[in-house]
């Protein structure tokens, strides 16, 4: 079978490449592939990665071949899934019943396929909050897939959601999606006119973290899931941790491990069922045949288009 591979002398440092078809153990579905989106940690893997490595989280496909003890889907179920293995960018997938779930009538392949990682790490961040019902929420990189979803998890759990945006022009787009107030800043000032927030969704990081947890509330908790800023923190542990109250919790979230709380089939099934209902919007959705990847791999590190780029496996 044909898979996207990585490859350093490639546009995006990817490109096709031949496997043999996977072979399901009996617990385990073959899923042939139709779509899968990209996303931008696993394109940033790639630029470093060996060549002939396989690529991809997420994919939408249909059953070609059920679980052989009988505990599978039937043939030609449609399902939305991701692989931890990151091998998602092929003509066929193992799946596991942990990590996929059947797609509604009312949800196109393509809405799906947005859903995975993106929205499975949002709603893992909305869950860590506790009594969100008229509390602020502060939610930032919106422009991205994790922040997208977040706002309107935490707009659906509430919450009062605060934005925080890089640029005065991303203010709309915030409005738009249901911000109930923005603040534009690059550093944190101005965060504590709007706070101090019962749950900070981050995936930023960077400069920004200890002004992020100096404005969560007390017996608040600080979700961090990525560092789009940097690695590099520095903060002190008062007021950061131990001032205004205390009684923060700061939480690092990574999707690998969340599925040891929560099978991503339960997060998903979540995910589809508010959409279907049109309680969820999806990203701006970009097609392309397949044979695109590398050149979608490219403009999404180079932030050349807006929203989700979703590949059509031919």
């Amino acid at each position: 079978m044909r898979r996207i591979i990585t490859d350093p002398s490639h546009t995006g440092s990817l490109t096709f490449g031949e496997a043999k078809k996977p072979d399901p153990f009996p617990h385990q579905s073959l899923i042939q592939i139709t779509q899968y989106s990209l996303n931008r940690g696993e394109i940033a893997m790639a630029q470093t990665a060996a060549k002939g490595r396989p690529i991809g989280w997420d994919y939408v496909g249909t059953i070609a071949q059920t679980a052989a003890d009988g505990s599978g889907l039937p043939v030609g179920t449609r399902v939305v899934g991701w692989r931890p293995e990151m091998d998602a960018f092929a003509e066929y997938v193992i799946g596991n019943p942990r990590y996929f779930a059947p797609i509604p009538d009312k949800v196109t392949d393509a809405q799906a396929a947005t859903l995975p990682v993106a929205g499975l790490t949002a709603l893992a961040a909305i869950d860590k909050g506790t009594r969100l019902v008229g509390s602020s929420v502060l939610v930032n990189g919106i422009t991205g897939g994790v922040g997208f979803f977040a706002l309107q998890l935490a707009k659906l759990s509430g919450a009062r959601v605060v934005a925080q945006v890089r640029k005065p022009e991303q203010v709309s787009f915030a409005q738009s999606m249901g911000a109930d107030a923005v603040v534009v800043t690059t550093d944190g000032t101005g965060l504590e006119t709007e706070g101090p927030y019962r749950l900070v969704l981050d995936g930023v990081s960077g400069s920004l973290f200890p002004k992020l947890l100096e404005n969560t509330a007390k017996g608040g908790t600080l979700v961090s899931y990525g560092a789009s800023g940097g690695y590099d923190i520095q903060f002190s542990p008062h007021p950061g941790l131990f001032g205004n109250g205390g009684q923060r919790t700061v939480y690092g979230l990574t999707l690998y491990t969340e599925v040891e709380l929560q099978p991503s089939s339960e997060g998903l099934a979540r995910l589809l069922r508010l959409v279907a209902k049109e309680k969820l919007q999806v990203p701006t959705i970009v097609e392309a045949d397949w044979s695109e990847t590398p050149r979608y791999a490219q403009d999404l590190l180079d932030r050349k288009f807006a929203g989700k780029a979703v590949m059509t496996v031919s």
